[in-house]
């Protein structure tokens, strides 16, 4: 099998209707195969309609492309056309096999679907929006795993009931973000849905099969824009992200580090999708204090004072919050986002 571009001076390259036994069985060798970003078309049951797939946009993030790969072997048609986007290939392989969120110098793939498209990642965006624009599919699914240990949830910029439906096929955890940093989601509108699914840890094998479940009845159920089922959804709106100065200096200890910034508890992913009181410590402040953080409204308003306060070198929550996406990885926390906070939770409903 050897993927070929339609257009050489495209950065994407297409599989269409690849043989099952030509795929390699296990996941590493099925991307050295692939070589780069590919896109993958299946023909279905009925080809007058299509729907979306993208995954491993980072590539530290396998529970997609391992779901992907387990049905492409099983030969399975699925009820209607399919393309996938298997986007961060080499960032996957690079030195260790899922690793890397991206390659070190390179920017974050998921933050590139909008301009300028003027890098290499850039490129796999602008021509994956082109394809969408081609295939036309009535829903995409962009498919990740969270930075650290946590349960599965998904993530829209809308809400409607196509939006709920489709993450409903793989979690009961909705997050509606007013936050706009050029994600692949960010391309959704009320009639075109586009959702990211966060199966949950890289590590945890649940995610692994939440994926491979959700995935399942995304192919092969006639229907996935309206309801099957009652099933309902914990609702969470006005997500800010807690990030991190550049220079900042964090730690992960139990107990303070000497000349950091900011130490974290190794247990801090314990808070993923739990309720925080007021004044729960969060971790430990340097010389600098709250200096180290920028917490913003989707509007651009420092709101850092409504989420955080120090008291003598303690960090702490200065309302009751529901944290989730929180990581112990350091190069992500510096380089994206320690975590994701809301102030309040509205309640349960079932998709409409």
């Amino acid at each position: 099998m050897h993927p070929i571009s339609h257009r050489k001076h495209k950065p994407i390259h297409f599989l269409h209707n690849p043989e099952p036994d030509s795929l390699p069985q296990d996941v590493e060798s099925f991307l050295r195969h692939l070589g780069g970003p590919t896109l993958i078309i299946i023909d279905g049951q009925d080809n007058s309609r299509c729907r979306g797939i993208a995954t491993l946009l980072h590539g530290n993030e396998p529970s997609g492309v391992k779901a992907l790969l387990a049905w492409l072997r099983s030969g399975q048609t699925p009820a209607v056309r399919v393309i996938c986007l298997i986007a961060s290939v080499q960032a996957a392989l690079h030195e260790t096999l899922f690793y890397y969120r991206m390659i070190p110098g390179q920017r974050d793939m998921n933050r590139c679907f909008r301009p300028p498209f003027d890098d290499h990642q850039g490129h796999i965006a602008e021509h994956f929006m082109m394809l969408l624009d081609q295939y036309r599919p009535e829903a995409l699914l962009d498919i990740h795993n969270t930075s650290g240990m946590s349960p599965s949830f998904g993530v829209v910029t809308y809400l409607s009931p196509e939006h709920d439906h489709l993450v409903s096929l793989f979690t009961q955890r909705i997050i509606v973000t007013e936050l706009r940093l050029g994600a692949l989601m960010e391309l959704s509108t009320p009639d075109y849905p586009i959702v990211t699914i966060e199966c949950g840890g890289s590590d945890q094998p649940e995610a692994d099969q939440t994926a491979i479940d959700g995935l399942h009845s995304y192919l092969f159920r006639e229907q996935v824009l309206h309801s099957e089922g009652t099933n309902e959804l914990d609702l969470y709106r006005h997500a800010v992200r807690f990030e991190l100065v550049d220079d900042c200096h964090i730690a992960f200890a139990d107990q303070p580090v000497a000349g950091a910034d900011l130490t974290v508890p190794f247990d801090v992913e314990k808070f993923n999708f739990g309720v925080i009181p007021a004044l729960t410590r969060l971790g430990w402040l340097g010389p600098r204090g709250l200096s180290i953080f920028r917490v913003c409204s989707a509007g651009g308003e420092n709101v850092l004072p409504h989420f955080l306060l120090a008291r003598s070198s303690g960090l702490y929550s200065a309302q009751r919050l529901k944290l989730f996406m929180v990581t112990t990885n350091p190069a992500i926390a510096l380089s994206d986002c320690l975590l994701y906070a809301c102030a309040e939770t509205e309640h349960i409903r079932p998709p409409a």
